[in-house]
């Protein structure tokens, strides 16, 4: 078993990857297309941890720790901290929604970012990271979609037009969200093996950086540079 105390960014990742793929990938399926799926993904990724780390003394995985989704913890000081967000492949592929809009998926990651460093100042052997599962439901393929209530469906939707086909709506988004993250620190993208929901199907990646420093804030214009 991987010890606690020295977990890193690949070990993490491979933690990360098993625990989404003893999930089924009909239920998986199923949260994705049916509401916003970064506390469920959080839960299992943490109870993964709580059974497949060697933890030891006062060592264990907690939830919201000092507001952060997740932590491993020796008693009251923290090993490891983990910040999670979900976008769907719309909001990856539209650069105004990635970088530029009030709400971007920049800002939130950002904002995440210079959360874990500050708790990484009062706590220097913690290491921090932040992570972003992006995914797409191809509600093409069924035509009558709205009967099955599905989440985002029109920005789903909108995306696919957009982008001319739901497979190249996933490569661009996919894409833009590698770039992306790299900009932040090392990145180990991990694919999420999910079934269909009614018919339609559901591209998902998972994303984990390891944040070694706070990010200076116009590391947008690095990202859009990469992007272009």
């Amino acid at each position: 078993m991987i010890q606690a105390r020295s977990i890193d960014l690949d070990q993490l990742a491979y933690l990360a990857d098993s625990a989404f793929k003893d999930e089924s990938p009909k239920d998986l399926a199923f949260m994705f297309a049916t509401g916003k799926s970064e506390g469920y993904l959080r839960d299992v990724l943490g109870a993964y941890l709580n059974g497949h780390l060697f933890l030891e003394n006062l060592q264990h995985v907690t939830r919201e720790w000092k507001k952060h989704d997740l932590a491993v913890m020796e008693a009251n000081q923290p090993l490891l901290i983990i910040e999670g967000k979900s976008w769907i492949s719309h909001d990856a592929y539209r650069t105004s929604k990635l970088l530029k809009d009030k709400k971007s998926i920049f800002n939130g990651t950002y904002s995440d970012a210079m959360k874990l460093t500050k708790t990484k100042k009062k706590y220097p052997l913690s290491r921090i990271f932040i992570s972003t599962v992006i995914y797409g439901v191809d509600v093409d393929r069924v035509p009558d979609y709205e009967k099955f209530n599905v989440t985002y469906g029109e920005s789903h939707a909108k995306g696919i037009s957009s982008a001319g086909s739901f497979d190249e709506l996933i490569s661009q988004a996919r894409s833009h969200a590698t770039l992306f993250h790299l900009e932040f620190g090392a990145t180990r993208r991990l694919p999420i093996e999910v079934g269909t929901y009614h018919g339609m199907r559901i591209q998902a990646d998972f994303y984990l950086t390891e944040i070694v420093k706070a990010p200076k804030r116009d590391l947008i214009s690095q990202i859009e540079r990469s992007l272009n």
